[in-house]
């Protein structure tokens, strides 16, 4: 019976955890939405992405930058925004997305994962 009440599944949830910290160590959730479906993930931002805006990090349905945090403030991501050396971006990632934004963030250095 619905009671409007919110539940967890809290073995769904330590299974969904646990993959994810085995698969993608690096891009652990911060905190995660509805069943699990979308994640919130920081970074910090790699060297070889400095310079580009942060809407090109942004890949429909599968990732999108929600908020940098540089030198301590925080801003929201929008058109024109570069990113800087030292910046710690928050991302919006689809459960399904972590390997692809990690191998986005680990391209230069050669270590993708498929």
């Amino acid at each position: 019976m619905e009671l409007g009440i919110p539940t967890i599944c809290s073995l769904r949830w330590a299974v969904n955890r646990i993959h994810q910290m085995l698969l993608h160590r690096r891009l652990i959730p911060e905190l995660t939405f509805g069943n699990g479906e979308t994640l919130l993930v920081r970074s910090q931002l790699p060297s070889h992405l400095t310079g580009r805006q942060a809407t090109e990090f942004d890949v429909d349905g599968e990732i999108r930058v929600v908020e940098i945090t540089r030198a301590g403030r925080s801003l929201l991501s929008a058109q024109g925004v570069l990113a800087e050396p030292g910046d710690l971006v928050t991302f919006s990632v689809a459960a399904t997305a972590p390997g692809r934004l990690s191998g986005f963030l680990d391209k230069e250095l050669g270590t993708c994962r498929s």
